[in-house]
C-alpha cells in the first residue's frame, strides 16, 4: 500500500505541474504525443484504481468473512458457555460433595474416637476382671472349692448357677471386645474410603477447573483475535477507500485535461487546415498568374508549364546532340538543361500522377509524371523530392527543390519531355518556343553538331 500511495503521490505532482503550464496554441500546436502522454497518465491511475478496488474487495471480502465466522461462533461460544455453566453446575456440586464428604469424615472420625474408646475401657475392664481371677487363684481350683464348701444340695446348685453367671459374664465382655472391635475396623473401612472418594473427587474438581479455564480462554482469545482481524480489515479498508477517492478525483482531473488538450489539438488543427487551405489558394493564384504570366509573354498553347520561376533560370543545355559535359566525345542530350539557384521549387508541368519519386546514379533525385494526354515529364538533379509515388499532383504544384545531384557539375533541373510511348524524347523547346528563343544565347547550341536540327529522340 506504501507503494501505492507512493505512486499515486507522484503522478498527482505530475498532474499538479501540467495543470500549472498554459495550455495555449504555440507555434507548433498541441501534438497527439502529449495527449498519448495523457491518455498514457490516465491509464495508470485507471490501472492503480484497479488495483487499489481489487485491495477493497479483498478488505470486504475478509470482513464478510470474519461477520460470518462471529455469527457462525456465536451458537459455538453459547454452546461453549453453557458448557462452561455446566462445569461450573458440576464444580459446585463436586465441591458440595466433598464438604459433604468433610462432615461425613469428622462423623466418621468421632465414632472411630468413641469406639476406640469404649474398647479401651472394655480391655480394662477385662484386664481388671482376669487380674482379679488371677490373683484369687487358679479359676477351676476356686470353682471346685467354692463347690464343694457348699452347706447343702441348694446351695450347691446356688454355687453352680452363680459361677455359670460369672462364667457368661466373662464371655459377654469377650463378646462385646469382640464386637467393639468388628465395629472399629468397619468404621475405619468406611473413613478410608470416604478419603478416597473425597480424594477421587478432589481430583475430579481439578480436572473440571482446568477444563474450564481452558475453554473459557479459549472462548475469549477466539473472540479477541475476531474482533482484532475485523477492525484490522475495517482499517485497510477505510484507507483503500481513501485511496480509491482520491485515485478517481485525478482520473476526473485527467480526463478533464485531456478532453481540453483534444479540443485545444482539434482547434490546432483546424487552423492548420485554414492555413493549408490559405496557401493552396495562394500556390493556386500563383500558378495561375505564372501561366497567366507564361501565356502573356511567351503566347505558349498551355499543355506544359514552364517548370521553374521564369526569372530564376538560363538554358545551360539544348535538346540534341552536344559535347559530353561529364565525358569525352559527343552525346546527344534529350532535355533542356535549367540553370538555377539551389533550392529553386520545380513545377510540375502538367497535372498527372507521379510514377517515379527516387534516387538514382545519374539523375540524382529525379520526379517523373504521367500526365492526363497520356505524356510524361521528367525532372533530375534535385536536391529534395517534394512527392513521392502515387502522387496526384495539378500543374504548377511544387514537386521538387533544384540541385546538383547525380551526374551533375552545378545547380541545375534537367527537364525531359516524353511521348505517350513512355521512350521518345521530343524537344521542349517545341512546346516553349518562344521562351526558349528569348534565351537562345544563354550557352551554345552547336547547331553544326544539329543540322539538320532533330525535334525527337529514341533510344
Amino acid at each position: 500500500m506504501k507503494k501505492t500511495l507512493k505512486t499515486v503521490s507522484l503522478i498527482l505532482c505530475a498532474v499538479t505541474f501540467f495543470a500549472l503550464v498554459p495550455m495555449c496554441l504555440t507555434a507548433s500546436g498541441v501534438t497527439n504525443d502529449k495527449i498519448k502522454a495523457k491518455q498514457a497518465e490516465i491509464g495508470k491511475l485507471q490501472a492503480l484504481l484497479k488495483e487499489q478496488k481489487e485491495t477493497s474487495e479483498t478488505a470486504r471480502e475478509s470482513i464478510d468473512r470474519i461477520v460470518s465466522e462471529i455469527e457462525e461462533t456465536e451458537d459455538k461460544k453459547a454452546s461453549l458457555l453453557r458448557n462452561i455453566d455446566s462445569i461450573s453446575n458440576e464444580i459446585d456440586t463436586t465441591n458440595e460433595l466433598i464438604k459433604q464428604y468433610g462432615d461425613y469424615i469428622k462423623l466418621k472420625e468421632s465414632e472411630i474416637s468413641e469406639t476406640e474408646n469404649d474398647l479401651k475401657k472394655q480391655e480394662e475392664a477385662l484386664v481388671e476382671f482376669l487380674r482379679y481371677d488371677y490373683e484369687s487363684g487358679s479359676v477351676a481350683v476356686k470353682n471346685i472349692e467354692f463347690l464343694l464348701n457348699s452347706a447343702s444340695l441348694s446351695e450347691f446348685l446356688s454355687n453352680i448357677y452363680y459361677i455359670g453367671v460369672m462364667m457368661d459374664y466373662q464371655e459377654h465382655m469377650m463378646q462385646n471386645i469382640e464386637n467393639t472391635m468388628v465395629r472399629l475396623e468397619s468404621q475405619n473401612y468406611d473413613l478410608n474410603k470416604a478419603k478416597a472418594e473425597k480424594e477421587e473427587y478432589a481430583e475430579e474438581l481439578a480436572v473440571q477447573q482446568a477444563e474450564y479455564r481452558e475453554l473459557f480462554d479459549k472462548a475469549i482469545e477466539y473472540t479477541v483475535k475476531l474482533d482484532t482481524d475485523q477492525q484490522g480489515f475495517e482499517t485497510i479498508l477505510e484507507a483503500s477507500e481513501d485511496e480509491e477517492a482520491v485515485l478517481a478525483a485525478a482520473i476526473k482531473k485527467a480526463k478533464e485535461e485531456e478532453a481540453k488538450l483534444i479540443a485545444d489539438e482539434k482547434e490546432y488543427q483546424r487552423k492548420l487546415e485554414e492555413e493549408r487551405r490559405r496557401k493552396e489558394e495562394e500556390e493556386r493564384r500563383r500558378r495561375e498568374a505564372e501561366a497567366a504570366a507564361q501565356l502573356a509573354a511567351y503566347g505558349n498553347d498551355g499543355t506544359f508549364m514552364w517548370p521553374l520561376p521564369l526569372k530564376k533560370f538560363t538554358i545551360t543545355g539544348w535538346f540534341g546532340y552536344e559535347p559530353n559535359p561529364v565525358g569525352s566525345g559527343i552525346r546527344f542530350h534529350k532535355a533542356l538543361d535549367l540553370g538555377s539557384p539551389g533550392g529553386t521549387s520545380i513545377y510540375a508541368s502538367a497535372s498527372g500522377v507521379v510514377i517515379t519519386a527516387r534516387y538514382s546514379s545519374s539523375y540524382g533525385y529525379y520526379v517523373m509524371i504521367k500526365h492526363d494526354n497520356g505524356m510524361y515529364t521528367l525532372y533530375a538533379h534535385a536536391s529534395k523530392l517534394k512527392v513521392k509515388e502515387g502522387d496526384k499532383v495539378v500543374q504548377g504544384d511544387t514537386i521538387a527543390l533544384v540541385g546538383t545531384t547525380g551526374m551533375s557539375t552545378g545547380n541545375h533541373l534537367h527537364f525531359e519531355i516524353i511521348l505517350e510511348n513512355g521512350k521518345t524524347r521530343t524537344d521542349p523547346v517545341l512546346y516553349f518556343e518562344k521562351i526558349c528563343k528569348q534565351h537562345w544565347d544563354d550557352s551554345s547550341r552547336y547547331d553544326e553538331l544539329n543540322n539538320p536540327r532533330k525535334q525527337y529522340y529514341t533510344p
